[in-house]
């Protein structure tokens, strides 16, 4: 269907697009010099993985792709602030899994992140095991991960039974756990 200009007040359209232009301006030059650094929830991540979290195996669940590869970049990239990390966190095996994984890679990743799970047991305490996976929710279903007792919802999905679908990643038969935790990450 075409659009006729004359069925709108485009003078005020126009200031009302310009009106928007300078406050996303303004929001954008209060955020831009913020980094990791910063990034309080990011901080408190690192100082679970590297405290009361230290020599466990952890599965990270953030819902957005972008989010689940900063996680990764800022625990084990090649950076200053991931090698701090991962010297203060005892060296884990850090690992990312979402859709733009290939498929022979996903599976390899599961294994080497839930190897008695998945029928692996000659990767478990090897250099091989993966010990973090940041996820997206291309892992809650239908995955064998109970070699592992902890969760984290990093960002909280708006769809309560995928909270569940990702607990019963690790809540499933065979886990050699009598407790699991589910730690669910709140923005301040």
């Amino acid at each position: 269907a075409e659009v006729d200009p004359a069925d709108y007040d485009l003078r005020r359209l126009h200031a009302a697009v310009e009106h928007d232009i300078e406050a996303l301006t303004a929001i954008w030059h209060r955020v831009k010099d913020i980094g990791p650094e910063d990034d309080a929830k990011l901080v408190r991540l690192k100082d679970l993985l590297a405290g009361p979290l230290k020599g466990k195996k952890v599965l990270i669940f953030s819902y957005y792709k972008d989010t689940e590869r900063y996680l990764y970049r800022e625990l084990a990239g090649e950076t200053a602030r991931a090698t701090a990390f991962l010297e203060a966190a005892g060296h884990p095996t850090v690992q990312w899994m979402d859709s733009g994984c290939h498929p022979q890679d996903r599976g390899r990743r599961i294994a080497a992140f839930a190897p008695t799970a998945n029928g692996k047991p000659e990767i478990a305490g090897t250099d091989a095991e993966i010990d973090i996976m940041v996820s997206t929710d291309v892992l809650s279903e239908g995955q064998n991960l109970q070699d592992c007792a902890h969760l984290i919802n990093y960002d909280l999905h708006w769809n309560p039974t995928r909270m569940v679908q990702r607990a019963g990643r690790i809540d499933r038969i065979g886990t050699p756990f009598d407790v699991l935790y589910i730690h669910n990450m709140f923005p301040d």
